[in-house]
């Protein structure tokens, strides 16, 4: 019983000391995952500079400007007339707010405030933005206006002290400033809360790249047994006390050993990184990825037995990985009850990285995952069996 293990040892040790493999096998995934959880993960605000003209001057004036660069989306750029005009003349800027004389007293008054915007064509996007959030302070400016002047005009002669009515109305103010009536959450698609963006998106990008390169990993290992078939290697191994239900039994221990080896160091790796969940949640994917390499290896060694040619073995590996990641949806969710739905239900890293991302994402655990598992263990059962009957020692076919 020992010998298939010593050739899964032996096997695996060439395997950790091939850089070239190890790179493709466990540093690509890696940087693949981190680039693309950079690109998608970790999108910044939106964030814009805002050129503004104030000829005005006024206290209500300069209120605009302030709690216009108090925003984290805009940073203001005062600018005078003369340069404002230049930078739209140049399409140096798009957009500009200009306060003409007047606006404080129109503001303060309770009556129109005149503002303008000077752009080119539609002022771009950011310019409409921008144009949007000016009117909404100055909306709230006036209303505020409106409401100190009626408050005025309400305790006229009623005795109360006028600084004691202006403390109370800017009070009021500054608390409905603090706590607005209608309070905005920023949310991603496909996750409850902001806050959980980064460990929906962990969810399944980790799952998709870790099955797919552990598949493409251990099906292309079936090179090797092409290889090892029409050197003659199995042919001599069969001379010592190795039998042919032993050799078979060690090539696919050693399949299982190498793609649990990248999935160790890459799901070590992301967990140290990114701590999506517990200890229990990282031995529960350890142990599920046991089952997934079992099927993969499986698979493999059909692959191998049926492949007369390295290249063969090649392109069946290639085809066999591609159809699953493009069927299985593994970067993607696919909608319940669609064409695209019933197809995945065919492929293997459907019902893996389904798995995965409900033990990491919503707390779930390996025992609540019996359909993948049987799934797995399935595949693995029919995959030994077909390719225990096809296995060959040489390439006549004995």
């Amino acid at each position: 019983m020992t010998r298939p293990l010593h050739i899964a040892l032996l096997e695996l040790r060439l395997f950790a000391g091939n850089r070239g493999e190890l790179a493709f096998s466990v540093a690509l995934p890696i940087l693949l995952f981190a680039l693309m959880y950079g690109a998608l993960g970790s999108q910044s605000d939106f964030h814009t500079p805002a050129s503004v003209v104030d000829l005005d001057g006024g206290a209500e004036a300069r209120e605009l400007v302030e709690r216009l660069d108090s925003l984290p989306e805009i940073s203001v750029v005062e600018r005078t007339e003369a340069d404002a005009s230049d930078a739209l003349e140049r399409s140096a800027i798009l957009f500009a707010v200009v306060i003409p004389p007047g606006f404080s007293d129109g503001l303060a008054g309770g009556e129109a405030a005149p503002l303008v915007f000077r752009q080119r064509g539609s002022g771009g996007e950011t310019g409409q933005i921008v144009a949007a959030i000016v009117r909404g302070i100055v909306r709230d400016m006036a209303s505020e206006a409106r409401a100190r002047r009626y408050t005025r005009l309400a305790m006229a002669g009623s005795g109360v002290p006028t600084e004691r009515v202006e403390a109370e109305i800017e009070t009021q103010l500054a608390r409905m400033r603090a706590n607005p009536p209608v309070a905005v959450e920023v949310r991603r698609p496909g996750t409850e809360a902001e806050s959980d963006a980064d460990n929906g998106l962990f969810s399944r990008l980790m799952p998709g790249l870790l099955v797919m390169f552990v598949m493409f990993s251990v099906t292309l290992g079936a090179q090797a047994l092409v290889e090892e078939r029409r050197t003659g290697t199995l042919e001599r191994l069969m001379t010592t006390r190795l039998g042919v239900n032993q050799l078979f039994l060690g090539k696919f221990l050693a399949g299982v050993a190498r793609a649990m080896l990248q999935a160790a160091v890459m799901l070590s790796l992301a967990f140290v990184v990114f701590r999506p969940a517990g200890a229990l949640t990282f031995l529960e994917l350890l142990a599920f990825s046991a089952l997934a390499a079992a099927a993969f290896s499986g698979v493999a060694l059909v692959i191998g037995a049926v492949a007369r040619t390295r290249n063969q073995a090649a392109w069946a590996a290639v085809f066999f990985t591609l159809l699953m990641v493009v069927f299985g949806g593994t970067f993607f969710e696919i909608p319940d009850g669609s064409l695209l739905d019933a197809i995945s239900k065919a492929t293997i890293n459907s019902y893996a990285i389904d798995a995965m991302a409900n033990l990491i994402a919503n707390g779930e655990h390996l025992g609540q995952q019996w359909l993948a598992v049987a799934v797995m263990a399935g595949v693995a059962a029919v995959g030994l069996t077909i390719a225990r009957l096809l296995f060959r020692i040489t390439p006549e076919g004995r």
